[in-house]
């Protein structure tokens, strides 16, 4: 059996205290300790709100021009960005594909084209002959045919 250990240890007043007994018995040069990476400092930030009407046509056009430039780079690329636009292309290019191939659906979006052209008896029908001709092609089938 082990004797007991009956010294009594000087309670520590701080963590500090906690730390350096640690470091002293871990022996700090065998220890490496991690330093916290700096902040990097943000340099101040100019609000909208403090923009004068110049400085503010002149800050939305490059934003513009920075958005123009990464969709023309997306598409050059062969990838489409996911927005309203290219999702009501891909969705009419859908109907499209159905109508053209008579496939399961294609009765449903000859319905709903007669509901939206209700005043125009003639449309559904002029649109799939458009469609069967070709007249009415797919714009984004270049991009359905690429796999990622």
């Amino acid at each position: 059996m082990m004797p007991i250990n009956d010294e009594i240890e000087e309670p520590t007043a701080s963590a500090r205290d906690d730390l350096g007994l640690l470091r002293e018995l871990l022996d700090e040069t065998d220890v490496v300790v991690a330093q916290r990476p700096a902040k990097k400092s943000r340099k101040p930030a100019v609000g909208i709100d403090d923009m004068t009407p110049d400085e503010f046509r002149a800050y939305k056009a490059r934003l513009q021009a920075e958005r123009r430039a990464k969709l023309k780079e997306q598409e050059a690329a062969g990838r489409l960005p996911f927005d309203t636009d290219t999702t009501r292309d891909a969705l009419a290019d859908a109907a499209l594909m159905l109508l053209y191939s008579g496939g399961p659906g294609a009765d449903a979006v000859m319905n709903y084209l007669g509901k939206v052209f209700s005043d125009k008896p003639g449309a559904p029908l002029t649109i799939a002959a458009r469609v069967r001709t070709r007249a009415l092609e797919p714009k984004l089938l270049r991009f359905a045919g690429k796999s990622s």
